[in-house]
């Protein structure tokens, strides 16, 4: 019961329109959820190494080396743009036989620029060192919770994707989907700056 607080945040940052979600969709509707479950699984792996790492001290690294955050930033915008680049420029999800789901291992490495991610992990943190204040051993229970909460939380924007490939059948609707979401995927980028 002490980490409702941090339950609740957690799924309202994870499961909101963010880059995560939007090309788990995209994912789910190209390529279906078999396929697409390294991706969901490798942002729920890489949340907990994140909140793990931001607990560890992201904020002094970034206070003391200002630097490092310019680079995220950077690395970030760059990434977010690219990756909606080729949603948007990739053909039907039945044409598109090179093209390939983000792997697990991208998929972990991408929250690492992903400015959503980052900004959640550091607002979880702050309200995990509050519960903590009360319940010493609340943050090594959130962690525990973290994958499992995560990827609950994002599942459905899979679901959803998948669900709508019927919808997509006509190569118009593809490619007004792919704009949209890779348009959204890209403006994501403006995030980090402002």
């Amino acid at each position: 019961m002490e980490l409702l607080p941090f339950v609740i945040a957690g799924i309202s940052l994870w499961g909101t329109p963010g880059p995560n979600n939007m090309m788990l969709a995209y994912s789910g509707a190209t390529f279906g959820v078999r396929r697409t479950l390294p991706h969901l699984l490798g942002i729920s792996s890489g949340s907990i190494i994140l909140l793990s790492l931001v607990l560890a001290g992201l904020g002094p690294l970034i206070d003391a080396w200002p630097t490092s955050l310019l680079i995220v930033k950077v690395v970030g915008s760059s990434w977010l743009v690219y990756i909606g680049w080729k949603m948007a420029n990739a053909g039907a999800a039945v044409e598109n036989r090179t093209e390939r789901p983000m792997s697990y291992l991208s998929a972990i490495a991408f929250q690492f620029v992903n400015p959503k991610a980052i900004t959640a992990k550091i607002a979880l943190s702050g309200i995990l060192f509050v519960i903590a204040e009360s319940y010493p051993g609340a943050i090594w229970k959130a962690l525990l919770l973290t994958p499992f909460l995560n990827a609950l939380s994002i599942s459905p924007w899979l679901l959803a994707g998948r669900a709508i490939r019927r919808f997509l059948s006509t190569p118009l609707r593809w490619q007004v989907f792919r704009y949209v979401t890779g348009t959204l995927t890209a403006s994501c980028a403006i995030f980090l700056w402002t």
